[in-house]
């Protein structure tokens, strides 16, 4: 009879920390009316631990107190670091968009700033290895690194620090329309300097490991 009651109380020591560890959840009424049945139901057993134990009202404690757990729908919560704010809306973005990028940064750091006509041309083509397919690809990229789903786009790491070299590629962008070689070369070397700092932001390769691609 005693190795019956101590047989129910580990079980439901097992159990106790089992619903510890599981992660508060929308459904935490459900756990907790679970956990308290079961600890209704041992309290009565241990307080009649010298009345015989009946083996239907032993199942009928556990399949009722893990059938209200069941109900419950209870589900892990899991952590929203780095990657995410839903990790498989990252995952996605990496697929979609680390390719174009690059791509874009490849061209960009191949290019010779005192060839002004390959510059034109990086910036005049729409097509995948130029900057407007660059500069979409590039932001959505850094937009997707976020620790929740409410965080504003201008606030993230990622995205400041993209924007931070775009604006030296708008300086290069002005040097050039206006033909001046030296606002060009300028801007083009403080772009890459600026560049790294958003790469490892993406997680992708840095400036030296990209022209060595």
């Amino acid at each position: 009879m005693m190795h019956s009651v101590h047989l129910l109380i580990l079980s439901a020591i097992c159990y106790h920390n089992a619903v510890a560890f599981v992660a508060p959840s929308a459904t935490v009424p459900a756990r907790h009316l679970a956990t308290k049945s079961y600890e209704h139901d041992l309290g009565t057993i241990v307080d009649d631990a010298h009345h015989p134990l009946s083996r239907k009202k032993f199942v009928e404690g556990m399949q009722t107190s893990f059938a209200l757990l069941l109900v419950g729908q209870v589900k892990p919560a899991h952590a929203s670091g780095g990657a995410t704010a839903g990790g498989a809306y990252l995952l996605s973005a990496k697929q979609r968009y680390n390719k174009r990028v690059t791509s874009g940064l490849k061209a960009f750091l191949a290019i010779n700033p005192d060839d002004l006509s390959a510059l034109n041309a990086f910036f005049s083509t729409p097509d995948e290895g130029g900057w407007e397919d660059l500069s979409a690809a590039a932001y959505l990229l850094a937009n997707a690194f976020r620790t929740n789903s409410s965080k504003a786009p201008d606030s993230l790491p990622s995205v400041k620090s993209w924007k931070s070299f775009s604006k030296e590629v708008d300086l290069l962008k002005r040097g050039l329309a206006k033909n001046d070689k030296g606002k060009v070369a300028s801007a083009y070397n403080s772009a890459g300097e600026k560049l790294d700092e958003y790469l490892a932001n993406v997680e992708l390769p840095t400036v030296i490991e990209l022209k060595q691609l």
